[in-house]
């Protein structure tokens, strides 16, 4: 196309030096560029900045993200003291199990059982209290709330009644809990390593996820190209590759677990190796690097299946939920329906998940 000016001629577009001047830049800059899984990667640096740019476009126009990271940003002292704060009870509860789980176990006991009771009781005031108030103004919302209050109350009461004797018939068994404290007390005294486990787990699951984010701009860019109607070119995946991006999905998923899974593996061992282990003094140089060499030996595939199989349980979780959101507060009566369809199959789902854990 003749877009220079017209003192240059066409055939002296790529060799007059005016031709810097006379002619309009290109809108990328010119550079040879690097072949990258059969892509071409820029050499020049303008060109990152212009795709930086035209990034931080799109998340300031779409609305979602926008709202997330806004969101973000408002809370972000509060998300940071969070954090700080639960790092700083896990350290507590550390030093608590260590040095005094008698005392730590008996309080638990009894907050269970002031919990128990305390809740019947207020249960059975409301009910008093609910039975006045409906004597004076007999209505069948009166009668229906004094009814509930009253079923409420009585399973309170049996499940208390319920809590007492199982808490007396295995009152011998506290000895044995505050044993297992007193282990693992002694757990993170010989393996103080085991504190830094959930760290590393997080910066491979960070390497993953970004290397998840690269395959998806990937998939992204891949395909059969196509001439449009405007007379450019577009890639559109035809075939296979239409369906990789559930595939890729499913292995976000179920790497990330499998990864979860990974580190609990390598704990488990750990402790395992100092429980078993007789002599203290015969450990290992490094429990935790042994723990991890028995992983990759011989556990991977009892690893790489645990978490598939959990992962086949909560890709259908998070479907129905997300149904259940967008159903919920509907005044549709086939919404209701498949609304309480949700919740039955949930229900279900997490009485699997239940068996389905570490």
């Amino acid at each position: 196309s003749t877009l220079c000016s017209y003192e240059l001629q066409p055939s002296e577009y790529t060799t007059d030096p005016r031709a810097a001047k006379l002619c309009p830049k290109y809108p990328v800059p010119e550079s040879a560029p690097i072949p990258f899984f059969h892509r071409c990667a820029p050499v020049n640096i303008s060109c990152y900045a212009k795709f930086a740019e035209a990034l931080i476009t799109f998340v300031s126009d779409s609305s979602v993200l926008h709202r997330l990271i806004s969101g973000v940003m408002t809370s972000k002292e509060i998300i940071m003291g969070l954090c700080l704060l639960s790092l700083v009870l896990s350290m507590i509860l550390m030093v608590i199990i260590r040095y005094i789980s008698r005392v730590l176990v008996w309080i638990l006991t009894i907050l269970v059982i002031l919990g128990s009771l305390g809740g019947t009781g207020v249960l059975w005031w409301l009910y008093a209290k609910q039975r006045v108030s409906a004597s004076a103004v007999e209505t069948q919302i009166a009668k229906d709330n004094l009814q509930a209050l009253l079923i409420y109350a009585i399973s309170a009461t049996v499940f208390t009644v319920i809590l007492f004797l199982i808490m007396l018939i295995m009152r011998k068994r506290v000895a044995l809990t505050i044993a297992l404290f007193h282990v693992a007390g002694k757990v993170f005294i010989h393996l103080p390593l085991l504190v830094f486990q959930p760290f590393w787990t997080f910066f491979v699951l960070i390497i993953f996820w970004t290397y998840w984010i690269t395959v998806l701009l990937f998939l992204g860019t891949t395909g059969t190209p196509v001439p449009n109607e405007e007379g450019f070119v577009e890639f559109r995946m035809v075939g296979p590759l239409k369906y990789m991006w559930w595939y890729h999905v499913v292995g976000l998923i179920w790497i990330s677990e499998f990864i979860l899974a990974c580190q609990q593996m390598t704990v488990a061992g750990a402790v395992v190796t100092y429980y078993f282990t007789r002599e203290k003094r015969n450990l290992p140089f490094t429990p935790i690097l042994a723990s991890i060499n028995r992983l990759v030996c011989y556990h991977l595939g009892t690893v790489a299946k645990g978490s598939f199989i959990i992962t086949l349980v909560k890709i259908p979780r998070m479907i129905l939920m997300y149904i259940h959101t967008q159903l919920k507060g509907k005044e549709n009566a086939c919404a209701r329906c498949m609304l309480k369809a949700c919740i039955c199959c949930l229900w279900c789902l997490e009485k699997c998940l239940t068996y389905l854990n570490q």
